[in-house]
């Protein structure tokens, strides 16, 4: 029964509620876990009992027969919102309907036959010439023998089918329409649990498909059926149970939508509300313009019960109680009332959620936390909610508090497998997030999930249920490694110093061209994440602060610092560059923090001596300073950057190992470089693996290999044990099998089938294949000239 069933609801939720609670504080959501409310609470509960109680007296809810989208499995309404829509495979049949007192008959075709037994008339086109002469006359139902007329109605479609459409109004939204402009009966054949009844005959019982092949084998014997041809149509489905959805008769509560739609369109057409992405605008548009009735009654016993009571001869109220039922009703103490047994639909309890999650009731109004607190800046959502929740907690709080709930929505990626499907416990392609978390991390599984989620994009990730094993995972894994060891450099550099003490800032005089460089690089940064924060560009977001630490801070300027200081020989020298690593570094620590708040907590309070009362979310997120961002010091360094890739580059394509350290001689033309690349000689010197590293040298070998990085000329001197007549040799056996490649991609590509034909990502690696071969010829053929004026020369 309900009360037991109820209980059981209630001991489930006690036991597993709180596991989504857990998962969200592992993951690092930061909320005020004070201020947790669970929608059955009571005062949530009195709230959405008390707002169908003022729009039942408004008039804006109400009950009526309508067709409805009803679920046979679990025998209830559904909201049209939550019916998905797939394409199948079914059968058109065509119809014999004999004309009362004539052997004539009119075609009528249907996919659902099994309906017939609810059919009220048969519809044609007022303007259909075929047909202009049989309106007003009558036709008999195959199989039913019933009588039905023929009726002129706009619905029926000239061009579709025979022209003729049979009219179910208990059976199609459509004919319900027909039906109450024509003051047609409304006959109702199938039962709630997807079985025929009564009015059926011989079919009563028996399971709609199932009826279905019965009844077009009958017709078939009767010769009532003229062809039969294949059609592919969309179908509703239940978005719960999965079986298809029947269009049902049904006695139910409403919410008249229009009123409260209007209102809810404007804030958004207007900009009080904006959407990011910004496209989803135009969804919404749609949904609230072409706006209809909510069913919001459930026949379910786990919910917030309907207030609405009725006395024994069918009147009916909304009510707190039944007492206060009695006083609407103008009723005695003694009348007798039954309270209605459905539920409220769950999205009903939902749109009130920016209010009842501030604890507000009618009674009341507003409150200390709504008065502060609301509109709140943002909501993040998924946009398949955008109609169930998004849009009616516009509408809600419009109608209730009298201005809207929140100012930006957020809508996040759909996360799909490696075979672009939905995560889904039904699937099977769902893992647990906590058992994630223990494997990779919560900061990793952040950090992983946003950079791989451009705005208003699906995320695909390779998610193995059984191994646990999520390839994608590593991204964010080995970015936090990458990010640990780095803070565990600095410390190990600054322990090793004697007198130590931190602090954070610096003497602008002493920065040297790699500190300044770093610095506006940082600046640079600052100001575009908060660019991109504004604009909820959170994959913009992840991917600057990957290249700028990865990149930048780590791969670079640590590199740098690392070399500065194995050359320095006093401490006070090496305090005063730890010190300005540890200012970029706090900096990093911070605007990384709301991205991954594990790791930067935990580093910020052991690099720095934080005490536990504190917390990195509640510093200061770093400003961005204009003064210390130059793109001229940004774009020197880059060349010398650029010259060490080149180098490196040159060793690489002559096969050069790195225990071989070779003189590096390059040429400048401009002062300001030539004092760069003086100032960073010692770091040019070991991050090129070079014995000897000479700026505008007026000795440079003839036995070296050449490259130019922006009129920048870089000679590499070759060991004297180097064969180049050797390196040579393979050098054009590589151009040989690079021009062979080349041609065998170019052939495939220039191959129509194969472009047409293939997976479109088949064909982008292919590309990209070739591009990658040619860049390797063009290094390789450079190399072979390089080599051959040497043996020239």
């Amino acid at each position: 029964g309900r009360e037991k069933f109820v209980e059981k609801v209630w001991e489930w939720r006690n036991e597993y509620g709180s596991i989504i609670f857990e998962q969200m504080r592992k993951l690092g959501i930061s909320p005020d876990w004070n201020r947790t409310l669970f929608t059955m609470d009571e005062s949530a509960s009195n709230a959405v009992r008390d707002v169908f109680i003022k729009l039942f007296d408004e008039g804006l809810i109400y009950k009526g027969k309508k067709i409805i989208n009803w679920s046979p499995l679990a025998q209830t309404a559904l909201s049209d919102e939550e019916v998905e829509y797939r394409e199948v495979r079914e059968h058109l049949y065509t119809m014999k309907y004999r004309l009362v007192g004539s052997e004539d008959y009119l075609l009528v075709a249907t996919v659902r036959p099994e309906t017939i037994f609810g059919d009220v008339a048969v519809a044609v086109n007022p303007n259909d010439e075929r047909y202009k002469n049989l309106i007003g006359k009558n036709v008999i139902v195959p199989l039913v023998g019933r009588e039905v007329p023929i009726i002129a109605d706009d619905y029926a479609d000239p061009t579709f089918g025979t022209g003729c459409v049979k009219i179910t109004p208990a059976h199609d939204p459509n004919d319900f329409l027909v039906g109450e402009r024509h003051h047609l009966p409304q006959l109702n054949s199938i039962n709630p649990d997807g079985t025929l009844n009564e009015l059926t005959g011989e079919f009563n019982g028996l399971d709609r498909f199932v009826a279905r092949k019965k009844i077009v084998k009958k017709l078939e014997e009767l010769d009532l059926i003229e062809k039969i041809k294949d059609y592919v149509h969309n179908v509703g489905y239940s978005q719960r149970g999965g079986e298809p959805v029947e269009p049902y008769l049904s006695d139910q509560w409403f919410v008249s939508m229009q009123p409260l739609a209007e209102e809810a369109l404007k804030v958004v057409q207007n900009g009080e509300i904006r959407f990011f992405p910004n496209h989803w605008v135009k969804t919404y548009e749609h949904w609230m313009t072409n706006i209809r009735d909510w069913c919001i009654s459930r026949q379910l016993w786990w919910g917030h019960r309907i207030p609405a009571y009725y006395t024994e001869d069918g009147k009916y109220t909304a009510a707190r109680s039944e007492r206060e039922a009695r006083i609407k009703l103008n009723l005695n103490e003694e009348a007798k009332l039954i309270q209605d047994p459905d539920v409220l639909d769950t999205w009903f309890s939902s749109w009130l959620w920016p209010l009842t999650a501030m604890r507000w009731n009618m009674d009341e109004g507003y409150n200390k936390t709504m008065t502060k607190f609301l509109p709140t800046d943002l909501l993040v959502t998924a946009p398949d909610i955008i109609f169930f929740w998004v849009a009616r907690m516009i509408m809600a709080n419009l109608k209730f508090a009298g201005k809207i709930p929140f100012k930006d929505v957020y809508f996040t990626s759909t996360i799909r497998d490696g075979k672009g499907r939905k995560l889904s416990k039904s699937l099977g392609n769902s893992p647990d997030p906590l058992n994630i978390i223990d494997k990779y991390g919560s900061d990793a599984i952040r950090f992983t999930t946003l950079y791989l989620s451009p705005l208003g994009q699906d995320i695909r990730m390779d998610v193995d249920v059984v191994s646990q094993d999520i390839p994608s995972m590593e991204i964010g894994r080995n970015f936090a490694n990458k990010i640990w060891n780095a803070a565990r450099f600095l410390q190990m550099k600054f322990d090793s110093i004697q007198n130590k003490e931190i602090h954070l800032n610096f003497d602008e005089n002493n920065l040297t061209s790699a500190d300044k460089w770093i610095l506006s690089r940082l600046n640079n940064v600052i100001q575009k994440v908060n660019e991109s924060l504004t604009n909820y560009r959170l994959n913009d977001f992840a991917k600057l602060l990957y290249d700028f630490i990865w990149k930048d801070f780590c791969d670079w300027y640590v590199e740098i610092v690392k070399i500065r200081f194995s050359q320095f020989q006093n401490d006070s020298d090496k305090l005063d560059l730890i010190n300005f690593a540890f200012f970029i570094f706090e900096k990093i620590l911070k605007i990384l923090h709301p991205l991954m708040p594990f790791i930067t907590e935990e580093l910020w309070h052991n690099l720095f001596n934080k005490p536990a009362e504190l917390s990195l979310s509640k510093s200061e997120f770093p400003k961005y300073n204009s003064s210390f961002n130059s793109i001229k010091i940004e774009t020197n360094f880059q060349l010398v950057q650029l010259v060490i890739e080149e180098i490196r580059s040159l060793r690489a394509s002559m096969v050069i190992p790195p225990s071989t350290k070779l003189p590096i001689y390059i040429r400048l033309q401009d002062e300001e470089l030539i004092q760069i690349f003086s100032e960073n000689q010692s770091a040019l010197e070991d991050l090129a693996k070079s014995s000897n590293f000479l700026i505008n040298s007026n000795n440079v070998p003839t036995k070296s290999v050449t490259s130019v990085v922006r009129n920048i000329e870089i000679y590499m001197e070759l060991d004297q044990n180097f064969d180049i007549n050797q390196e040579l040799a393979r050098l054009k056996k590589e151009e040989v099998r690079l021009v062979n490649n080349i041609g065998g991609a170019e052939r495939k590509l220039s191959n129509e089938k194969f472009v047409q034909n293939a997976d479109p990502e088949v064909v982008s690696y292919e590309r990209e294949k070739l591009d990658n071969m040619r860049n390797s010829l063009q290094k390789v053929q450079l190399n072979i000239t390089n080599l051959e004026k040497i043996i020239t020369n």
